[in-house]
């Protein structure tokens, strides 16, 4: 009985730890999704801001090269918030590419949701994420943002 009452709240107990191992949603309101591909065209146009929202460790490991990292934690608070728009430019119509691990990267959604909010016009969301882009061999950097 009282192993069953064990694996019961551990279970229990776990479960927040991996709520946000589903999948992100396919799409984003304001927004538009996009494929690491039709990302890939926008980075070798040169015309849109890459915005990497993983923590600083992860962005130093590596990140999408010119991506500036605009850290975002979808509970942070108003402090938080702030601080993450301002990374962004100050034309609301720039092109803008929200990314962070993969399909699984709810940061990235929730960042993107912000920005539309923030009245953003022109945010896409690389859902596939970061992930995604290394293994199809795109241009990526290591190190912390200098921008």
């Amino acid at each position: 009985m009282l192993a069953r009452l064990f694996y019961f709240l551990v279970l229990v107990l776990a479960t927040p730890a991996f709520a946000d191992e589903a999948a992100a949603p396919m799409t984003v309101e304001g927004g538009r999704v996009v494929t690491v591909e039709e990302a890939k065209t926008w980075f070798d146009s040169g015309k849109a801001l890459f915005v990497d929202v993983r923590n600083p460790i992860n962005y130093g490991r590596g990140h999408i090269t010119s991506a500036i990292a605009a850290p975002f934690d979808k509970s942070g608070d108003e402090k938080q918030r702030r601080a993450f728009l301002l990374r962004l430019p100050r034309d609301k119509r720039a092109p803008i590419v929200v990314y962070s691990h993969g399909e699984t990267g709810w940061k990235s959604y929730h960042a993107a949701v912000e920005a539309v909010k923030a009245g953003y016009g022109n945010i896409m969301w690389m859902r596939e994420g970061f992930k995604t882009w290394t293994s199809k061999g795109f241009a990526v950097s290591s190190g912390p943002d200098n921008n």
